[in-house]
């Protein structure tokens, strides 16, 4: 297990807790501790437009937690929404998904806001999200799970991910390397994962990825979580050490994170 405290430490870019669906973040406290974990990016779970417990969390300890919000794309009010969460000044972004076209965008770019961009995979690599990355430079694209792809749907010569891979050549991009759970037709340690993130390090640089333990799942355990932290410290063999701090912390850290986490 990597010793916490080096550089900025290791920094999960997307957590869930709550109060109802997911546990409270005392809960995650105790694995953080146990797992080493120094600090999150706590992600505001699909359903609950209801950000009050996630703020709360993080005015009570900035110097730990950082947040994303999360708005209904489809309500007329969510442009006002937005420009809100932005005047409170305590989450730093808003999970979106790709399809999501108009004011909503023009919001978070006027606000110069994160957003976490959710699946489907087919959304993610449409050539109409790739005009709204280009037209919106003031925001950041944090593209979550690789894009949401499951690894079967897309075998080699991986035309999915190559088109995904055009997202990369915008600057105001990044992906994170997370849900192998989920995603990957193959067991821990995920070796039919290897090509795309050789492929995704290789278009995004390690200052554009980012980790998470995906500490959430359901039926996980600190056992799981210490395992998510060795896949990329023990089975990524293809990161040299600078890159796996990039990717286990710095990033995040940089991208998503406050000025005192750098």
């Amino acid at each position: 297990m990597r010793e916490p405290g080096a550089a900025a430490g290791i920094v999960d870019c997307h957590v869930h807790v709550g109060l109802t669906k997911y546990r409270p973040v005392e809960d995650y406290r105790d694995s953080m501790r146990r797992c080493c974990i120094d600090r999150a990016v706590l992600v505001q779970y699909l359903g609950n437009a209801d950000n009050a417990y996630l703020e709360r969390v993080v005015q009570e300890d900035p110097e730990v937690f950082t947040g994303i919000g999360l708005v209904d794309p489809d309500d007329p009010a969510a442009p006002r929404q937005i420009d809100e969460l932005a005047r409170r000044g305590v989450l730093g972004g808003v999970r979106l998904p790709a399809r999501v076209r108009g004011d909503v965008w023009k919001a978070m770019d006027a606000h110069g806001l994160t957003a976490s961009v959710t699946g489907p995979f087919t959304d993610v690599v449409d050539d109409t999200f790739l005009d709204v990355v280009d037209h919106h430079p003031g925001v950041h694209f944090r593209l979550e799970h690789l894009g949401w792809l499951r690894f079967a749907d897309d075998p080699a010569p991986y035309p999915g991910f190559r088109r995904f891979l055009r997202l990369a050549e915008r600057p105001n991009t990044s992906a994170s390397w997370s849900g192998f759970f989920l995603n990957a037709a193959t067991p821990y340690p995920y070796p039919d994962a290897v090509p795309y993130l050789r492929m995704c390090l290789a278009a995004f640089g390690a200052d554009r990825l980012m980790w998470s333990g995906d500490w959430n799942r359901a039926g996980g355990t600190d056992a799981d979580y210490a395992a998510a932290v060795a896949h990329v410290t023990d089975h990524m063999t293809f990161l040299g050490p600078d890159e796996r701090d990039r990717v286990l912390g710095r990033s995040a850290a940089t991208i998503l994170g406050r000025v005192s986490w750098v």
